[in-house]
């Protein structure tokens, strides 16, 4: 299943911050990429809830600050 999870997270990545279908997600941060800001994080928080049927609540929302913090924070609820 996580190499599952991973390609949708992905997916989820390059649609929220607009990148390239073939860019490499696990090096997105907020810090680094200028696309990042209040609305694409919301956006983001929305679109892994929809994704993987899931409620995040606001420390989950917090600690999503980059790929591979979302990706751990899936992993620790089981996907």
């Amino acid at each position: 299943m996580k190499g599952a999870m991973n390609e949708k997270l992905q997916d989820i990545f390059r649609a929220i911050f607009k990148l390239p279908p073939d860019a490499d997600t696990g090096d997105v941060g907020q810090m680094n990429e200028p696309n990042w800001d209040s609305l694409a994080h919301i956006s983001l928080i929305t679109a892994v809830e929809s994704e993987f049927g899931v409620t995040l609540d606001a420390l989950d929302a917090m600690r999503m600050t980059s790929f591979r913090a979302t990706q751990l924070l899936l992993e620790e609820k089981g996907f």
